[in-house]
This record gives C-alpha cells, structure tokens and sequence, in this order.
C-alpha cells in the first residue's frame, strides 16, 4: 500500500472514530442545552450572557437569543 493510501485510510477512520464519539445533535438536544443554560441564569440574565452561552457550548453567535424565544418577543413587541 502507498503512503498516501495509508494516509487516507487513517484519516477515513480517524472521521469515523470521531463521529462515533461525538454524534450530530438534533435541534431539540441543542434547545434543551440552550434553555438549561438560560434557566440557570434565572432574571438576572444579560444579552451578554447569552453571548457567553453561544460561546460556552459553541454554538453560533445569536443562537440562545433566537432559540430562548427572546428573538419573537422584541419582534413582535407592541409599543
């Protein structure tokens, strides 16, 4: 076998091993994370906060706000 078949072999079970030991989650896993987080946070919470909670399970910027229902609610707030 040449070096570079070795080389993706390796690297074909390394994703694989990978994907194993970190499976994709659903939306609904990555909801009840976010809003485990928010909740834990209680009324003192900031927008930056939820910043730090997009940061701490690395997710994308304006992820807690959108899925905390925080984004619904100044969309649709009347004055």
């Amino acid at each position: 076998m040449s070096r570079k078949s070795e080389r993706k072999r390796v690297r074909k079970e390394l994703v694989k091993q990978y994907q194993k030991d970190n499976p994709p989650e659903g939306y609904d896993a990555i909801s009840k994370r976010v809003n485990d987080e928010i909740a834990a946070l209680g009324d003192d919470g900031t927008f930056a906060d939820l910043k730090l909670i997009d940061k701490k399970l690395g997710l994308p910027r304006g992820t807690s706000f959108e899925m905390g229902g925080y984004a619904d609610y100044f969309a649709f707030e009347e004055d």
